[in-house]
């Protein structure tokens, strides 16, 4: 009787930490909320970019 195939992985050994690619990304994320607010901020009270600097 023949056994059912298995294909083999190599989940035994240890990864590398994904540490910096992970902050990286949760930096990323958080900068373009921040850029989203501005831009709704600058929709909603109808003002320009040099109004910011002003």
């Amino acid at each position: 009787m023949a056994g059912i195939g298995t294909i083999a992985t190599s989940d035994d050994e240890e990864e590398e930490s994904d540490l910096l690619p992970t902050i990286l990304s949760i930096l990323a994320f958080v900068l373009s909320l921040g850029v989203l607010a501005l831009a709704i901020m600058f929709w909603i009270t109808e003002k320009e970019i040099g109004d910011l600097f002003s």
